[in-house]
């Protein structure tokens, strides 16, 4: 099977972080056409009142005024220059990761249907279609593009990466361990690649109450060469120092938290150190960072759950 150039997964692979668990359903069979949303519906339940004519008149401005408002939206998502400009699809997907980066999934998903109609039984437009689906919150059409993505290549081990992101966030723990499972037998992963889906499984492993057994995916994400400037040296360390802190190695918990030292202050990471040092029983090293977390970020949940800790500490709150 053809591929496109560069892998979409390498560009930009998710990562597992708690969020509101989406809602919405695709408005089409077909996912890769964007559904009008300009039908009015209208119902009436009453008698007409005695002055019919003025009453049809506001009727008849109104369609008017909503007809304009459609169009002037839909001149408003005008497809961009750069899409039109296009027939390669590589160049078209390479496109929508950009458009997805910068918070444009319309324009992405225009740029992906494009690529599709030009060659549509490539695996990875499909994926990041999924992806595209997921942000706009259509999560029919964003299972069907994943569905479809490993039906044409079922090795398409980063389309694994994000279906399981997708079953997190409709809450089946279950169906995204197993994806990310099924991503970790490919043996030609990259390094790290393969530590974002550590991650991804330890987390959901961890969110689900299986403590003992986050322990090994994460601890392996953790050995993995990832540089200090990549954002998963910190989401690897602080999903580490958690499930250590939760397993009952306080002092583990404690070596793996100071890496962190090397990237700016996080509240959370001063929020685990200090509950460390609180299981260590050295109180006054855990009163200083849990004081931390409020000043970092007051009146966040962080600095509630913080102070409850510190009222529970022998001397209370200073």
């Amino acid at each position: 099977m053809r591929r496109l150039a560069g892998r979409g997964g390498s560009v930009m692979g998710p990562v597992m972080q708690p969020r509101a668990q989406m809602q919405g359903a695709a408005t089409s069979a077909m996912p890769t056409r964007i559904a009008s949303s300009s039908r009015l519906a209208l119902t009436c339940k009453s008698r007409l009142p005695e002055r019919p004519h003025f009453h049809y008149g506001l009727l008849g401005i109104f369609l008017i005024l909503l007809a304009f408002a459609s169009v002037s939206g839909a001149a408003q998502r005008r497809t961009d220059p750069l899409i039109e400009s296009s027939d390669d699809p590589t160049v078209l997907q390479r496109y929508a990761i950009e458009f997805y980066r910068q918070n444009r999934p319309h324009d992405a998903l225009a740029a992906l249907s494009k690529a599709l109609s030009i060659y549509p039984d490539n695996a990875e437009t499909h994926m990041w279609l999924g992806v595209i689906y997921v942000r706009l919150e259509e999560i029919e059409a964003a299972d069907a593009e994943f569905r479809r993505a490993l039906e044409l290549d079922e090795y398409l081990t980063e389309a694994r990466n994000w279906y399981g992101l997708y079953w997190v966030n409709q809450g089946d723990l279950d169906r995204a361990i197993e994806q990310y499972r099924l991503a970790l037998e490919d043996p030609a992963y990259p390094s790290i690649s393969r530590a974002r889906v550590l991650l991804n499984l330890g987390n959901a492993l961890l969110q689900k109450g299986d403590v003992g057994a986050a322990l090994a995916p994460l601890s392996e994400a953790f050995r993995t060469g990832v540089p200090s400037n990549d954002p998963l040296y910190g989401w690897i360390r602080l999903g580490l120092g958690e499930t250590l802190l939760k397993s009952g190695r306080p002092e583990e918990a404690l070596t793996v938290l100071a890496e962190l030292r090397v990237l700016p202050d996080s509240a959370r990471v001063e929020l685990l150190t200090g509950m460390a040092y609180r299981d260590l029983g050295e109180v006054e090293k855990a009163r200083e960072h849990l004081q931390r977390v409020a000043r970092l970020e007051p009146g966040s949940p962080l600095s509630d759950q913080a102070r409850e800790i510190l009222s529970s500490l022998p001397r209370g709150i200073e």
